[in-house]
């Protein structure tokens, strides 16, 4: 596996500086997932080892005043490189279970009946998906099932058939992309799992404060204008707000249903 992950290392890489930039944008992130799991340093937009000093030729001593201005501008860039560097570990974190949520949102998606198969199968270690306000699995409405839970309903007749969810299911993507699964319908009664958890997102948003992680704008956008001379002010100035917004915007978490690790690669890669 290591040696089929180096080979798609190596093509990337050779490839990377033929490619557009919005093709290098998307190969970046490929480029610094397969280091993360060959346990190599991540790269910048010059494919150069983030955190590793580079070999400097040797220069004249600057006036003392002059080096206290390039020793803050270097502490100021490491600083902005730990910060990106941050960004592509939380974007390696989001991508597996951003991917899952798709794919639970498609097996589940349309009106009426809901096919039984994701819900018994698709949660967290083959099980069912669960409600992530109750912890609990959805009963199925209506045929000889009514009333049972989804897994132990599929249990006893497997295969790729529908039913009616007893008191309703929402399927939401997150506000970071990731899944939520709930009891219920939105705005029909309070005290049903969808609307309870939305109450306790919008209360945990109000309060939510962001800190110092948005002063560091300038920074970044100083870094990334270095690091990607050939982007647009447009295409930095989105690169920055994805950064800034992935670190330090309300996290609400993944979810309580979980893809298992044999099935993250395969939700990477299709």
């Amino acid at each position: 596996m290591s040696d089929d992950l180096r080979r798609k290392l190596r093509f990337l890489e050779d490839d990377y500086f033929g490619q557009p930039l919005i093709a290098q944008q998307a190969d970046l992130r490929e480029i610094n997932l397969i280091r993360a799991q060959l346990g190599m340093p991540l790269v910048d937009g010059h494919l150069k080892e983030i955190g590793v000093a580079e070999k400097e030729d040797v220069v004249q001593p600057l006036p003392e005043a002059a080096a206290e201005q390039k020793s803050d501008e270097v502490k100021d860039f490491a600083e902005a490189r730990a910060i990106y560097q941050a960004y592509l570990t939380k974007l390696k974190e989001l991508d597996v279970h951003r991917a899952y949520a798709e794919k639970v949102a498609d097996a589940t998606a349309g009106h009426g009946l809901t096919p039984v198969r994701p819900l018994a199968t698709m949660g967290t270690g083959g099980g069912p998906l669960l409600c992530d306000h109750c912890g609990k699995p959805m009963v199925l409405e209506g045929g000889p099932f009514h009333g049972v839970t989804a897994d132990v309903a599929w249990k006893e007749h497997p295969g790729d058939w529908s039913s009616w969810i007893l008191g309703g299911m929402v399927v939401e993507i997150h506000t970071n992309g990731t899944l939520r699964i709930y009891h219920g319908y939105p705005g029909r009664n309070d005290d049903q799992c969808c609307n309870v958890a939305s109450r306790e997102h919008e209360k945990a948003l109000a309060e939510f404060q962001s800190g110092e992680g948005y002063q560091k704008r300038d920074l970044m956008q100083a870094l990334v204008a270095q690091e990607f001379p050939g982007m647009t002010n447009d295409e930095c100035l989105d690169l920055v707000n994805k950064i800034l917004d992935t670190l330090f915007a309300y996290d609400p978490g993944i979810g309580i249903n979980r893809p298992d690790e044999a099935s993250q690669t395969s939700l990477l890669s299709s």
